[in-house]
């Protein structure tokens, strides 16, 4: 059995990513994001967490689950900037101590945090081929909690999906 953090996307889509790959949750305002031009449009931008920048990536946006709520959001709409967000942070698994893991993060924007869930990766089912390619490369097996289908996310995937986007020290917890 491994721990995944189970986290909602969307209205109803579920997600979980390894737990090891998790950092910490962080509680925001839409209004404390910095938008950057030209980049990706699922990186909403930066935010400074305690004197570090770090890259906010929309999930939904990334795995286009639904229309994006991307960059021009977060520019034009001044009366949401107070909305509460949370960020589930990331790291890529290729760290090889600690601290190179607390170097490489994302805070990938999700609509509900589930928990702590304990699953067994043998019992995980392949993701089926009518799942859209743009999907597939980020989901590594199929899995079912409370008879709901959720989906295992690999988050080297996310990284390396970012890397074209982003130059890679960009990607770094300054």
């Amino acid at each position: 059995m491994i721990d995944y953090f189970y986290v909602q996307l969307g209205a109803s889509v579920k997600v979980a990513l390894p737990l090891e790959s998790t950092v910490e949750v962080i509680s925001l305002k839409r209004g404390e994001i910095c938008p950057i031009p030209g980049v990706a449009p699922a990186l909403l931008g930066v935010v400074n967490q305690g004197g570090r920048l770090l890259w906010v990536l929309d999930l939904s946006d990334l795995l286009k689950l639904e229309p994006s709520r991307g960059q021009s959001v977060l520019r034009s709409n001044l009366s949401r900037s107070q909305e509460r967000l949370s960020l589930l942070t990331i790291a890529g698994n290729s760290a090889t101590s600690p601290r190179e893991k607390a170097e490489h993060q994302i805070g990938c924007l999700v609509s509900a945090l589930k928990g702590i869930v304990s699953l067994n990766p043998a019992q995980f089912k392949p993701v089926p081929a009518t799942v859209p390619s743009s999907i597939r490369e980020f989901v590594s097996g199929i899995t079912e909690i409370d008879s709901s289908p959720v989906a295992i996310l690999n988050s080297n995937a996310i990284f390396a999906a970012l890397q074209a986007s982003v130059p890679t020290t960009s990607l770094i917890h300054q």
